[in-house]
């Protein structure tokens, strides 16, 4: 792994500590007791996202204050929807958000990071190694469609997640076989375009055998432009979906 500066960037993020845990109040987020070791793990973590973004680039937002808020505290806003011990799958990890920040803030999960760009994959594979995250934490360098047909997955998780990965019809096809019956998928969406998106998934709540269960809003400045949609899985997938990799994509349900 590429070693993080000498002079930690995370450094920068202590200005934001208080800030950081008001939020995660406001929010009512479920976080362990010891919030000063969790907020050292995640200045751990921007301390490697920075290091091994020097040499690969997994994100730009690079920033503490983005990293804070477009990273953690958008990730962790999923939590008070995710059941104790419960299994993730995070579809479209990136660099590892909010796969990351799920199972550092609630030991209890067990997460399973999908992405199919390699290099990424690498940097989650070694910070989760720095992190301790144990087996507990584990990375798919592999795409959801293959994935979804997989019988080791199709149809495994409590919940699937998937931030900012498409647009929700093509999104569903990725995630809802990879979901349980009675699963659910979380999915955050930009309040301005999320109804559009729901009329067009249409056909694909229809043919997946899937539901919107809930939209909830954040009642905070930096999240009024976003809206946490809640799907539930009904019956299991058919058996066609979801299709070939690259299909969903070129021809949406």
């Amino acid at each position: 792994m590429y070693t993080a500066p000498v002079m930690k960037s995370s450094d920068k993020l202590l200005k934001y500590r208080e800030t950081w845990e008001t939020v995660c109040q406001e929010l009512e987020l479920i976080l362990p007791e010891d919030k000063d070791t969790l907020f050292k793990s995640f200045s751990r973590l921007y301390d490697e996202l920075l290091a091994y973004n020097e040499k690969v680039n997994l994100t730009r937002l690079t920033e503490p204050e983005d990293y804070l808020y477009r990273h953690i505290l958008d990730s962790l806003t999923l939590l008070p929807l995710i059941p104790e011990g419960a299994s993730v799958a995070d579809v479209g990890s990136g660099p590892g958000f909010p796969a990351l920040p799920l199972a550092m803030a609630r030991p209890d999960l067990t997460v399973t990071a999908i992405e199919s760009v390699g290099k990424k994959c690498r940097f989650m594979e070694e910070v989760a190694e720095t992190l301790a995250l144990g087996d507990r934490f584990r990375v798919l360098n592999e795409r959801s469609e293959t994935l979804g047909q997989d019988p080791r997955y199709r149809e495994q998780f409590d919940v699937v997640t998937a931030r900012g990965l498409a647009k929700l019809p093509l999104l569903l096809e990725l995630c809802v076989p990879l979901a349980k019956v009675d699963g659910m998928v979380l999915s955050m969406k930009g309040t301005n375009t999320y109804q559009e998106e729901l009329k067009a998934a249409k056909k694909a709540f229809h043919v997946l055998k899937a539901e919107l269960s809930g939209s909830f809003f954040f009642d905070h400045p930096r999240f009024e432009g976003f809206v946490l949609l809640m799907i539930d899985k009904q019956e299991p997938t058919p058996r066609p979906y979801p299709r070939n990799a690259g299909l969903p994509a070129k021809a949406p349900l």
